[in-house]
């Protein structure tokens, strides 16, 4: 994975001061790679969308805790693992999973 210039470290602690405009400036900047990194995993772009939607989403409600000077990217892309590997856990039963997996090789295959 390649390591993005943006964002500095002004634009992260206006972010944490609860600045929308910084924030929209964040989310527009990661929004292509964060969504190649979830649609190849995932295999589904609507799926893809919904997680980082909920990725962002969280990020703004834990704004606060956000530290400008470590790396958002790295943080970022933990964020949307974590959240895929939890919706996948959803499909842990064998029949969620069988179906899952039979959506997936569908979609794979058209």
């Amino acid at each position: 994975m390649t390591i993005m210039a943006f964002p500095n470290q002004q634009i992260l602690y206006r972010v944490t001061q609860g600045d929308e405009a910084a924030f929209s400036q964040l989310c527009s900047y990661f929004q292509d790679p964060a969504f190649k990194f979830c649609s190849v995993i995932l295999k589904d772009e609507k799926e893809a969308e919904n997680i980082i939607q909920d990725v962002f989403a969280k990020i703004w409600n834990e704004r606060v805790e956000l530290k400008p000077n470590d790396n958002f990217q790295s943080y970022l892309f933990i964020n949307l693992k974590n959240q895929i590997f939890g919706q996948m856990q959803k499909y842990s039963d064998p029949a969620s999973r069988k179906q899952y997996l039979d959506k997936m090789n569908a979609q794979s295959h058209s």
